[in-house]
């Protein structure tokens, strides 16, 4: 059994990894970036190619992962792995959106990019940057700092004459 006391109330990621043409799953928790682990098991620990499917970021990534794997033990096949028909798998995935994740696209790999140095975008970070952008949009539309189109201050048409006045005398 893996023994994960030094993990213990440590914040990081629980991850739901795909071997690619079987119906195994491994769901595992890792402190560092989740891409540096799936890099670390597809380079010699699986002899399946691997894919990540979803994960989430936690405070506590024991306690996370150890609820995923006591709620679908019926699943497990072999440590840490569970084999999962659509329907299941669906339900896992339902729960890591639930936890408060939601799976990005992936980017395309852009050469010219290589060796610069980015802050390392969390999914609370994307989270936070997004609710901040809503609260500056909301305080913008409560502050009334946005034009009304009301007929107030809207352009006056140009008079229109009547008919009885166009007509010749």
């Amino acid at each position: 059994m893996f023994d994960d006391s030094a993990y213990r109330n440590k914040p990081g990621y629980v991850y739901l990894i795909h071997a690619v043409g079987s119906d195994r799953y491994k769901i595992g928790l890792t402190t560092r970036s989740v891409q540096a682990r799936l890099a670390e098991l597809n380079s010699s620990q699986s002899p399946y190619p691997l894919e990540l499917i979803d994960w989430f970021e936690t405070d506590d990534v024991t306690e996370d992962e150890k609820y995923f794997h006591e709620k679908y033990s019926a699943y497990r096949v072999h440590g840490e792995w569970f084999e999962f028909d659509k329907r299941t798998l669906k339900k896992v995935r339902r729960e890591y959106v639930d936890d408060g994740s939601f799976t990005l696209p992936t980017l395309p790999n852009l050469s010219f990019l290589k060796g610069m140095r980015w802050p390392s975008m969390t999914k609370n970070r994307i989270a936070l940057a997004m609710a901040s952008i809503g609260a500056l949009w909301l305080i913008v539309v409560m502050s009334g700092c946005l034009p009304k189109t009301t007929p107030s201050n809207s352009t006056p048409s140009p008079p229109q004459e009547s008919l009885l006045t166009m007509a010749p005398e």
